[in-house]
């Protein structure tokens, strides 16, 4: 069977695809004159395509920097590569084209993928996990975890005294508008190598089910606390109640593929194809 997601992981060369960028920017000159980041001879960089290359929401001023200084970079090299006439060549225009359809295809695999609904009852969930559990099986011991970060140390200890008195969920709900809180994370599946920061992933190995860790600071001065629900050794059969929103998505993925199949086959049907049996 196609693999769905694989189509979707198409290479293309990141110089390239910036280099389409830069081609297809309709912006002038004395707009992008009035107001940009950065300059390379007369090529622009503004605020509106660097936004366009990256979410830049969540990003603080240095990695911001370093985002610049690689379009700088790219920039550089491409005007030189029009200097020697790169653009012109018939090797280029090859690969151009190829990433032209290669870029479409991936578009419209896309769309079929967002636009496939996929009904389904619990009972099919269940019928595909007792089918495909050799699927669930990790190869590692696995941790089912509630876990808490605090920028204080102090709110990190009346968060886990409240834990003690009552449960998770409640620690979190009164702490909720908090801003000392950075995160809390009820029920999350992880490997040891997955967790992180390390003092956390050294805590857990040693705690049993239920039992909620001291606080605990690491190398970034914050303090986390860490409460282990249940363990899973190597090559164990997760519970379904455990990993369901991992069956149903694979579940999902894979009818999704099916489906991908079907429309494939149906336009093959309907188009005219040649094959020869000489080269």
């Amino acid at each position: 069977m196609m693999n769905f997601q694989k189509l979707l992981k198409l290479k293309t060369d990141k110089l390239l695809l910036l280099s389409l960028i830069i081609l297809l920017v309709s912006c002038s000159k004395e707009e992008k004159q009035k107001s940009y980041l950065a300059k390379v001879n007369d090529s622009y960089l503004t605020r509106e395509e660097l936004a366009s290359l990256v979410d830049t929401s969540n990003l603080d001023a240095s990695e911001k920097n370093a985002l610049i200084k690689d379009w700088i970079y790219n920039e550089l090299l491409f005007q030189k590569a029009l200097d020697e006439g790169i653009t012109e060549d018939d090797n280029f225009n090859n690969i151009l084209q190829n990433s032209y359809k290669k870029l479409a295809i991936a578009l419209l695999i896309q769309k079929i993928y967002n636009e496939t609904e996929v009904a389904y009852k619990t009972s099919d969930l269940l019928e595909y996990y007792e089918k495909n559990q050799n699927y669930f099986i990790r190869p590692f011991d696995t941790y089912l975890i509630n876990i808490a970060r605090f920028k204080d140390e102090l709110t990190a200890i009346r968060f886990r005294e409240i834990v003690l008195e009552s449960n998770w969920e409640k620690a979190t709900q009164f702490f909720e508008k908090n801003n000392s809180i950075i995160f809390s994370e009820i029920g999350i599946l992880k490997e040891l190598i997955e967790i992180y920061p390390v003092e956390v992933a050294d805590a857990v190995k040693f705690l049993l089910p239920d039992e909620v860790s001291i606080v605990l600071r690491d190398k970034q001065m914050t303090y986390n606390v860490v409460q282990l629900k249940r363990k899973f050794n190597a090559f164990d059969t997760l519970p379904y109640d455990i990993i369901k929103q991992e069956v149903e998505k694979r579940y999902i993925d894979e009818q999704k593929s099916k489906r991908f199949e079907n429309f494939l086959k149906e336009l093959y049907s309907k188009s005219e194809i040649v094959i020869k049996e000489r080269y």
